[in-house]
């Protein structure tokens, strides 16, 4: 239950991931996520949640949902309560994270790279406690996976876009140029995160930022 480091609530500067043991990524994405936080992010709080031991503060994992489903436990009741930061493992942390951290974030998604109308949570950044989302999910995860599995429901970030009570705000308005994609041609020259989405995973290519 909880931080393994007991406290709940979360100071500034706070930054979470999420590891799924069983899947594509391992403790060596954490790790390098951290390494590139602490250096572009001097003194964030960085936490994982997981199933597996990581070298970094951890969250122990309490449910089983599958892959990136495990991302709604973040909204668990006084988890991360804000201001956070959330980064997928896929994600690359090339430049000065303080500008977009010290934003006073209600809560805040991508625009999907693809299809900007639709939000994306790969890059995701709140304060106050979202308890409901969690909880909404909780209620009945099973058909909540289906529905949102359907084609056009966009999985967790279709989910939490449309459970927020709210439109969340997203960071290529706040800040254009400085979270970009790997896969889309944008110029790079502002960038501070490169979000490496979709296939095939950054371990599989030699390609590096």
């Amino acid at each position: 239950m909880g931080r393994e480091s007991e406290g709940l609530g979360a100071p500034a500067n706070t930054v979470a991931c999420v590891l799924r043991s069983g899947g594509p990524y391992t403790a060596e994405y954490v790790e390098r996520l951290a390494e590139g936080v602490k250096r572009h992010l001097p003194g964030a709080d960085f936490w994982c949640l997981s199933d597996v031991p990581v070298a970094c503060r951890r969250v122990s994992l309490i449910h089983r949902w599958p892959g990136w489903w495990s991302k709604l436990e973040l909204f668990r009741p006084g988890l991360f309560t804000g201001p956070t930061l959330y980064l997928d493992l896929d994600t690359y942390v090339v430049g000065d994270l303080t500008e977009i951290a010290a934003y006073p974030h209600r809560f805040t998604m991508l625009s999907d790279f693809y299809k900007p109308k639709f939000p994306a949570s790969g890059v995701m950044a709140w304060s106050g406690d979202w308890w409901r989302l969690y909880e909404a999910f909780a209620r009945d995860p099973k058909r909540h996976m289906e529905t949102y599995c359907a084609t056009g429901r966009w999985g967790d970030q279709g989910f939490i876009a449309e459970h927020l009570g709210e439109d969340p705000a997203r960071f290529q308005d706040l800040f254009p140029g400085q979270i970009v994609s790997r896969k889309v041609r944008a110029d790079r020259s502002n960038a501070r995160i490169i979000c490496s989405h979709g296939r095939p995973r950054p371990h599989e290519l030699k390609w590096k930022p």
